[in-house]
């Protein structure tokens, strides 16, 4: 994923949080705004309830896989930060995609 495609600063995920809206399944939530570029922005947000280090980047390695798979479906001109809740350690990437693709399509952010 390119730099400009990740949100990283506080003040972009706040912006996100008190903004925007949200979708929520059984181990991932979704946060999402419109924004001003012509392209989708992807913030991730993994607390340590959810496990140790390598677990968490795992999660990370899989949601923005899911993301980058699917931004050919998605409109453009969206943040969006996905949080993991505690039992999303388990998942694997087809769980990830599976959860991920119907959050966006609740949200019509997917065609």
């Amino acid at each position: 994923m390119k730099r400009e495609e990740r949100l990283r600063k506080n003040y972009e995920f706040k912006k996100v949080y008190q903004g925007g809206k949200s979708r929520a399944a059984q181990n991932t939530v979704i946060y999402y705004r419109r924004n001003e570029c012509g392209f989708n922005r992807l913030g991730v947000s993994i607390s340590k309830k959810v496990g140790k280090s390598v677990v968490r980047h795992r999660l990370k390695r899989l949601y923005s896989e899911a993301f980058y798979r699917m931004k050919d479906k998605m409109q453009k001109g969206y943040d969006i930060i996905v949080v993991a809740r505690k039992g999303a350690a388990r998942l694997r990437f087809g769980d990830v995609l599976v959860e991920m693709t119907g959050l966006l399509k609740r949200g019509k952010i997917i065609k």
